[in-house]
């Protein structure tokens, strides 16, 4: 079945399999904030609907961390699907969402207020937190995607001799409209901040259409490539990765993806130096 495309290009066929697996699915109540939605809910930031035999990945990213500067609508933004699969590593920084609407604050359970037991990782940063200002970063561990004129690939940036392992590295990543990422880029507190791009960017999957011209991809799409640019750095897949995905919850997170993501799966994105 041929996805229709937004734009001047066709979007690949997705799989009848897929498409079966879809069906699967069914929109639910959010027990914690209660919006209904498919597959996850794009404020608490947690699967909905899950079919009995799906275990929905739990990515690892190879990173210590991933701040995302997130600027948009919930409901279109792609970096809540990075949240979803790898909630101890993704840090939502959100700048759109008000504290008036205290159950649909991004990343906030239930909507009442947590406490430092509630969200803290083992590191002792806040992985529910609801963040609404940009945090201060040291710039010698800390990088931000964002393709702009001063920007370098990781491969480069990793022969430098004080550069260290990528799993200490806090990555920022800025999920906003275009120009408000370019706006959001030029804050004080990012300014200082090193710039990466892709080596290697992939062909857009997404449904939402641009105008920028080719290269440009989604930003869960952008994480999915570096973590593949950065994972032969790491040996492979990123030290203490959660185990692997069961083929089910790969077909259905695939089959979630239709049509933003045609063929490629959510969980196979993210955790993409398994091999299938």
């Amino acid at each position: 079945m041929a996805v229709p495309s937004p734009g001047p290009e066709q979007r690949p066929e997705v799989p009848d399999a897929l498409v079966a697996e879809l069906a699967r699915w069914r929109r639910e109540v959010c027990g914690s904030c209660g919006a209904k939605a498919m597959f996850y809910c794009p404020f608490c930031c947690t699967p909905l609907g899950v079919p009995d035999g799906v275990t929905v990945p739990r990515a690892r990213l190879p990173f210590a961390r991933c701040d995302i500067i997130f600027d948009d609508a919930p409901k279109k933004a792609t970096s809540i699907h990075a949240k979803v699969l790898a909630p101890e590593q993704v840090r939502l920084i959100d700048l759109f969402t008000t504290e008036a609407n205290t159950n649909r604050t991004l990343s906030r359970p239930g909507g009442g207020t947590a406490t430092k037991a509630d969200f803290e990782d083992s590191r002792g940063v806040p992985s529910n937190a609801v963040i609404r200002e940009i945090p201060e970063y040291d710039p010698h561990i800390t990088l931000v995607l964002f393709p702009d004129d001063s920007s370098a690939t990781f491969e480069e940036v990793a022969t430098e001799p004080d550069f260290g392992s990528p799993d200490r590295l806090t990555l920022v990543v800025i999920d906003s409209p275009w120009k408000r990422a370019q706006v959001l880029r030029k804050h004080p507190r990012l300014a200082k901040l090193r710039s990466i791009r892709l080596g290697h960017p992939p062909p857009s999957r997404f449904w939402r259409y641009h105008s920028e011209g080719t290269g440009c991809v989604s930003t869960v799409e952008a994480l999915a490539a570096l973590a593949k640019e950065v994972l032969p750095r790491t040996g492979g897949a990123a030290e203490g990765s959660v185990g692997r995905p069961s083929v089910p919850a790969k077909s259905a997170w695939d089959a979630s993806c239709k049509p933003r993501w045609a063929e490629e799966p959510l969980g196979f994105v993210l955790c993409s130096g398994w091999d299938w």
